[in-house]
């Protein structure tokens, strides 16, 4: 087990862009898809992400939720990227800078 531990790939975190898609299965039939909505640094200095995730169950309801990790446990958790939406991301990044545009009208 500690063996495993030394050799483990390191997460991809560079590949992490707004608009990415991710999916993560598990046993029972569930499945776990992950849309990213902001990668970003909290006031720490520590990168987050922070993403939409839908859980499906077979035969049973789907429920979606907000939620941030750890850049580095989100890169662990959702390792099958299953492709993105372009205009997700630019609209993200439009909203980007029109709040970079506010904190620095607000600064002034």
């Amino acid at each position: 087990m500690l063996a495993a531990h030394w050799f483990k790939q390191p997460a991809r975190t560079d590949e992490i862009k707004v608009g990415s898609v991710y999916k993560r299965a598990h046993e029972g039939n569930i499945v776990e898809t992950a849309r990213v909505i902001d990668v970003g640094r909290d006031a720490l200095g520590i990168p987050h992400v922070t993403y939409e995730v839908s859980v499906e169950r077979a035969r049973l309801a789907k429920y979606e939720e907000r939620r941030t990790l750890g850049l580095e446990s989100f890169a662990e958790r959702f390792q099958e990227s299953i492709g993105g939406d372009a205009a997700g991301a630019e609209n993200a990044s439009l909203k980007a800078s029109a709040k970079a545009a506010a904190k620095v009208k607000h600064d002034a």
